[in-house]
């Protein structure tokens, strides 16, 4: 279970016995103040011990029955909450690897789940930014083997100028395989 189901679960449950308690208070209060009361004679004192014993018969079931109402509701939330925070889950994993690099990664949901057009958009985004680097990576490839061949006409040629510039462009492209090589695809 999410730590985000648990306390939602624990704060409806709570509220429930808060309102239980709380609407017993003015319910409950006066008849118990009038059996304090020493004012009155011990009939009129059975009397209101009657009053308390019946109202307690009809108070309690109504409360039980309506906490019996609120825990399914509070049931029915948390699958609710389990639809939200099982996404949520899964988005937290995917961002850490795609933090990683991981743009081959897709979000997968369960059937009933919420939030799918947001994990739509999520892999969306990474597709798109799987095919740029992929083409990236093509791109460097064919730069990587055009400045091979470059460098093989400066040795011919016998430039020193060209020939540094050509040494420094595999220098670039080096630390641009570098940096590309980071990122994980389905092609790389």
């Amino acid at each position: 279970m999410h730590p985000l189901q648990t306390r939602m679960l624990s704060l409806v449950l709570s509220y429930t016995v808060m309102i239980a308690l709380l609407l017993a208070i003015p319910v409950f209060s006066p008849l118990m103040q009038a059996l304090d009361n020493p004012a009155l004679s011990w009939q009129e004192r059975a009397a209101v011990a009657t009053d308390l014993l019946n109202l307690h018969a009809r108070y309690w079931p109504w409360a039980l029955g309506a906490g019996t109402v609120l825990v399914i509701h509070c049931l029915h939330s948390l699958r609710m909450v389990h639809r939200i925070a099982g996404p949520l889950y899964r988005f937290k994993q995917l961002y850490r690897e795609i933090g990683e690099g991981n743009l081959s990664i897709r979000a997968t949901l369960r059937p009933h789940d919420y939030l799918t057009p947001e994990a739509d958009l999520l892999n969306r985004m990474t597709a798109q930014l799987q095919t740029r680097v992929s083409a990236s990576k093509q791109a460097q490839t064919t730069l990587a083997l055009d400045v091979e061949r470059l460098k093989d006409a400066v040795a011919r040629e016998r430039n020193p100028t060209l020939a540094t510039l050509v040494q420094q462009t595999e220098q670039h492209l080096a630390s641009l395989k570098e940096s590309l090589d980071w990122f994980k695809t389905h092609q790389g």
